[in-house]
């Protein structure tokens, strides 16, 4: 909702509150007020009355039969006044205009007010900020760069006004980032730790900047703010992904594989970020093999050795195979070529049984399990006995799984039927 629409209906919501007691309050409860005013005085005067007559009394000045008859004279005077009152009270009740007056007044000066007050304590500029971050994208390239400037001069001018603000500042670095302002994000994220210290995050979102900013370099103060982020949170997977560049352009690729590894476990396989470690990895090893350092490449063997066990199952009561056909089981890239990494075949007749699929099945020379990060499962039985999926095979296939993390056996029932074409 926009701001004067919030703005105009808290404003009539406060007039009806103001206005109502004082305009449309019921008539009877009017005439009760009106009778019970005139009640009050009229008891007053009694009781006012009433003492100089005792004074008077006491002064000897009259006998106390004439202090009776007087007093009863006073009585009857006060039920016939308040009688009148409460007739005169039902004449209809009629507000001149001018005793509306302060509430009209009121009621215009009660938005005046709160526009002003607003306006110099409140966050007036902090909502335009927020709409502009919300209505930041465009139809085109060139209207999303305008609204984001737009965005990054209005951030400049309110962090100015308030620079204790840390969301403003954080929103600022992002954005400028995004348009490839490096320096003002350089400098937005400094501050935003200048505020929050302790905030891995930051840290390590300023040592991508850094990094940006010095042409996707390693720079002495990247690798001090990558290691502070990860010092904060071990799993960071921005510092990660620096530690990561860092051991690879030094030469350490077996580290550069764990870093990498380790942050792609808690990306979305789908994303470009998880795509991009993928790639790493891949070069990494590549670039280990390469190198000849035994005793790295031993080490990166001994370690991160992969192997999958597939629990395999076929789904009887829909899928009608004979005993005698062959199931596949293997693991291809989920991302880059379809040729099998590791596969093994047995016979329906084997199932359910659980199968190790690992390095020493694999088809091609340095096409294994350890050269893609994310892989897809299948099993698929095939009537024919061929390697190569028919339409008419029953599969199963489950992925991606990320090699690296997969401690457990991945469950697969065959029950679903490659359609004819």
């Amino acid at each position: 909702m926009e701001f004067w629409q919030v703005y105009i209906l808290i404003n009539i919501l406060a007039a009806i509150f103001i206005v109502w007691p004082a305009i449309f309050v019921a008539k009877k409860y009017k005439k009760d007020l009106r009778a019970n005013a005139r009640t009050e005085t009229n008891t007053e005067v009694f009781e006012g009355h009433f003492a100089e007559l005792e004074q008077t009394y006491n002064r000897g000045e009259i006998s106390e039969a004439e202090m009776t008859g007087l007093k009863r004279d006073l009585e009857k005077t006060l039920i016939e006044e308040n009688h009148m009152a409460l007739d005169d009270s039902e004449r209809p009740v009629v507000s001149s205009f001018k005793s509306r007056i302060p509430v009209l007044s009121l009621v215009l000066a009660l938005p005046i007010l709160s526009l002003i007050l607003y306006s110099s304590l409140g966050s007036k500029k902090d909502w335009e900020i927020y709409q502009l971050a919300i209505n930041r994208g465009g139809e085109t390239p060139e209207v999303s760069k305008e609204r984001a400037n737009e965005l990054i001069l209005a951030l400049q001018d309110r962090v100015n006004e308030k620079p204790e603000n840390a969301q403003n500042w954080y929103l600022l670095a992002t954005v400028s980032i995004e348009q490839g302002i490096y320096e003002e994000g350089v400098r937005a994220f400094r501050e935003v730790l200048n505020i929050q210290p302790n905030a891995p995050k930051v840290q390590a979102e300023l040592a991508q900047a850094l990094f940006l900013r010095a042409g996707n370099t390693i720079t002495p103060e990247v690798r001090e703010h990558t290691k502070a982020a990860l010092a904060a949170a071990p799993n960071m997977p921005t510092a990660l992904g620096l530690a990561g560049i860092d051991a690879y352009q030094t030469g350490n690729y077996k580290n550069a594989m764990d870093f990498w590894q380790r942050a792609l476990v808690q990306l979305d396989p789908q994303s470009a970020a998880a795509r991009a470690l993928t790639g790493g990895i891949a070069r990494a090893k590549l670039a280990l093999d390469k190198t000849g350092d035994t005793q790295q490449v031993a080490q990166n063997t001994e370690t991160t050795a992969p192997a999958l066990h597939v629990k395999v199952s076929v789904d009887k009561q829909n899928v009608q195979v004979s005993d005698d056909d062959f199931v596949f089981v293997y693991a291809r890239a989920w991302q880059g070529p379809r040729m099998p990494l590791a596969i093994q075949k047995v016979k329906v007749s084997d199932l359910p049984l659980e199968v190790k699929l690992d390095q020493s099945m694999s088809m091609t020379q340095g096409m294994d399990l350890a050269s893609f990060p994310q892989v897809e499962v299948v099993a698929r039985i095939s009537s024919t006995g061929s390697a190569i999926s028919q339409p008419g095979d029953w599969q199963a296939a489950f992925g991606p799984v990320i090699v690296a993390s997969q401690n457990t056996p991945i469950d697969l029932k065959i029950s679903e039927k490659i359609p004819e074409k």
